[in-house]
């Protein structure tokens, strides 16, 4: 088992092991890298089938559905992200961690290469501790208590605009569901490291608690740019087999939509260890909390 530095900040690249034959040794060497560098893309894992991807993400925490997207057929957990030859947007082009519009966000995202042009569709990703350590230390200040107020409803709810469209995934309409909000901290100290992190996804961000929704709106998009900085990215170049962990409490990612007239399939699983609870904000009241 052989690891090398994707990018400086974040990201691993692994030979020389296969999931489906994971000893715990390996294992743990995998989890340990994923805590230190973020995202681990584990390749040679064409012999791994549906079952053995849900087996090593499972070994992680506990599988959770997509509320928003239908499952591989027989395999609840699994959620297929496709972009046909013909369809002209893809899922998950734009940066974002995630699912935190949950009470409890998904701790890990698992990845797996399925149908992967011969050029472009790769994946950039980004380091929010990185990008936290780099802030200022008055811009640390002021966000050190202040809490996002996270929603689906920008892309599955009632303000998801009418011409929206996600590739094509086998989509869920739960409105209801989309609009609830719920409260995470801005920065966040990862469970199992201590290390803090900013934790922002403004595609699923409706205000930040306490702040007017002008100022609010400033300070997402502020510390939105800040965070893909070229010094805190990496990028992920699939092919077919690629296995990627990513620690969704610490990144950002972004499917690029650079392979029109060409299909990608990905496999993904989302993970939860049941951490880092937070609260929900009744009827989306952005002043529900106050500091």
């Amino acid at each position: 088992m052989r690891a090398a530095d994707i990018a400086p900040a974040i990201g691993s690249r692994v030979t020389g092991v296969r999931l489906d034959r994971l000893g715990p040794g390996e294992f743990d060497r995998i989890t340990r890298l994923v805590l230190d560098r973020h995202v681990v893309c584990l390749e040679g894992q064409q012999n791994l089938d549906p079952s053995a991807h849900l087996a090593f993400a499972r070994r992680l925490g506990t599988v959770e559905e997509y509320p928003f997207g239908r499952p591989l057929d027989g395999y609840p957990g699994i959620f297929r992200i496709i972009k046909e030859r013909d369809s002209s947007s893809n899922f998950g082009g734009v940066w974002h961690t995630d699912s935190p519009y949950h009470e409890v966000p998904p701790a890990y995202t698992v990845l797996r290469g399925v149908d992967i042009p011969e050029r472009g569709g790769d994946t950039l990703v980004a380091s929010m501790c990185a990008a936290y350590d780099a802030l200022p230390g008055d811009v640390k200040e002021r966000i050190e208590d202040l809490d996002g107020v996270f929603t689906a409803s920008k892309v599955h709810g009632s303000g998801r605009a009418t011409n929206f469209s996600i590739g094509d995934v086998a989509r869920i309409d739960d409105r209801d569901r989309a609009d609830r909000t719920f409260a995470h901290p801005l920065v966040r100290r990862h469970p199992q490291t201590g290390r803090k992190g900013l934790y922002v996804s403004a595609c699923h961000m409706s205000g930040i608690v306490g702040l007017p929704p002008a100022e609010a709106e400033r300070l997402i998009a502020e510390l939105s740019r800040h965070l893909v900085d070229d010094r805190f990215t990496g990028r992920i170049r699939w092919s077919a087999g690629l296995v990627v962990v990513i620690d969704n409490r610490c990144v950002q990612h972004h499917a690029l939509n650079d392979y029109h007239g060409r299909r990608r399939e990905i496999h993904r699983v989302l993970v939860s260890d049941g951490r880092a609870p937070s609260r929900e904000l009744r009827g989306g009241a952005v002043d529900a909390i106050s500091h």
